[in-house]
């Protein structure tokens, strides 16, 4: 066999306790599953169709919905990032102004090329500097982006169809920015108020995109943050194998009717999906929302037990350092030197982290951990409490305001010349560049490149972590002088 197959097949007798996604934590208890071979199928009497979906698909759709909230909820087995740009192609056109929150996911910048769209962004405020976690959106902050956009004779650059035009002065009864994209959660488990956002959005005319891609069990429990499903947004995109029992690559769109264009959205969904969708996956995401029906209240009250105790003993160490947040699922861990921290975690007591920084490190917990594992983590924790995992202060201003020098649009269709990374403080972009995860672009097609861009590739090249869109000899894609 290959050696992935095999790796994987060997997975099962490693021990190794899984502080990652997917939620379903190889929790066969939880999760079982027949033989997947058998239930390899494709489009056969009897099993609907996803895109002209009119039996059990439909069914198990309509279900998700009504489990979730949703006006409506459509299956993605391309993942999150085929529900985001769905949703933000579906709610916009070729030429649109769109508010974006800078910490948005890659998946959102590449919805910006396809749609040829404008954005404008705006900047979270910071959690934890010493650790260059960002925080929430602030709804003043978005109040401000439109009331700089209503009939107050702002012109900017934009692009009509690919082109790039001066901006024409506008009046009007509401604001040129067609939609807000955001991220709530964060990958850290801040959460933005949605229900105020939404209500500034609306009155401005604009309709609310949320990336709730890490908050899939929220609602499910009063002690998680409600959904924004719940509090006014017009689409959120759900990854049900982040958090949830579910296979990897699983997630759902949910869309509230009235102020979007559902049908749109749905068309762009369908442009985005697999014509050939795999049904071990779609019967994945079936049995998961069968479990929150039927297990879900019981499930979840143990889950927040056990969270509440392993947060409550965590907090007594004496070095690590638990960072408080929205989301009590994510375990943001704040140690000194996070790579490190999170390899001798692997190579001694055989637990896996979902991420490791230079200042933190993340341990995800869903339903599907065991009393077993969590007292694996913490005795571990316990041992490795070291003054050298101290965390310590750092000059780490987080995100910065970008130079946009072309569009997203131009950028990507200009000719490229490649650059060391280390020559390419004043380039333009040619590709965007981010580490990952959690696959936040440093810097997108069409911006300048900074010094603190490079600071912050030679952070990640030291701490072992991966980097989209540098090649593998430090080589970055740059617009040609």
């Amino acid at each position: 066999m290959g050696k992935l197959y095999d790796k994987l097949t060997e997975l099962e007798y490693e021990n190794i306790l899984p502080m990652h996604m997917p939620g379903s934590k190889r929790n066969s208890e939880l999760m079982s599953m027949p033989d997947p071979v058998k239930m390899d199928i494709t489009e056969i009497t009897g099993f609907d169709n996803l895109h002209n979906a009119t039996g059990i698909i439909k069914e198990c759709a309509i279900e998700a919905a009504r489990i979730f909230g949703a006006d409506e909820t459509c299956l993605l087995v391309n993942g999150s990032t085929a529900g985001i740009m769905a949703a933000i192609c579906g709610a916009t056109h070729c030429g649109d102004k769109v508010l974006v929150a800078r910490n948005v996911h890659r998946s959102v910048i590449n919805a910006l090329y396809l749609g040829q769209l404008n954005p404008e962004y705006i900047f979270p405020e910071m959690k934890c500097p010493e650790a260059g976690i960002y925080g929430a959106v602030k709804p003043e902050d978005i109040e401000e982006a439109f009331k700089g956009s209503v009939g107050h004779g702002k012109t900017s650059k934009r692009i009509e169809c690919g082109n790039a035009v001066d901006g024409s002065t506008e009046h009007s009864k509401n604001s040129d920015i067609k939609a807000v994209i955001i991220t709530s959660p964060t990958y850290e488990g801040i959460v933005s108020d949605i229900s105020s956002i939404s209500d500034i959005v609306h009155r401005y005319g604009g309709v609310l995109i949320v990336d709730q891609a890490h908050g899939a069990h929220f609602g499910f429990n009063e002690e998680f943050p409600e959904s924004a499903v719940r509090q006014g947004a017009d689409a959120v995109i759900t990854s049900v194998h982040k958090t949830l029992p579910a296979l990897t690559q699983t997630a759902l769109l949910h869309i509230n009717r009235g102020r979007i264009d559902a049908d749109r959205v749905k068309m762009f969904w369908n442009m985005f999906q697999s014509t050939s969708p795999s049904y071990i996956l779609m019967g994945s995401i079936d049995n998961c929302v069968t479990i929150l029906k039927e297990k879900g209240d019981y499930l979840f009250k143990k889950y927040v037990e056990r969270l509440k105790n392993i947060r409550n003993e965590i907090d007594k160490l004496k070095y690590i350092n638990l960072l408080p947040v929205d989301d009590i699922s994510k375990i943001v861990l704040l140690v000194n030197d996070g790579g490190e921290f999170a390899r001798q975690l692997r190579q001694i007591y055989k637990i896996e982290l979902e991420m490791a920084s230079e200042k933190y490190v993340i341990a995800m917990t869903s339903i599907g951990d065991t009393d077993e594992g969590y007292a694996r983590f913490l005795q571990a924790l316990r041992e490795m409490d070291r003054e050298e995992y101290s965390s310590v202060q750092s000059n780490n201003s987080g995100l910065v305001c970008p130079k946009i020098a072309m569009s997203i649009y131009e950028a990507l269709n200009s000719p490229i010349e490649m650059s060391d990374f280390n020559n390419s403080v004043g380039r333009i972009a040619g590709e965007a560049i981010c580490i990952y995860p959690p696959g936040i672009n440093l810097v997108n097609p069409g911006e300048v490149i900074t010094e603190g861009v490079i600071n912050a590739l030679k952070s990640g090249l030291k701490d072992g972590l991966e980097i989209l869109g540098m090649s593998e000899d430090l080589q970055i894609r740059c617009v040609k002088i």
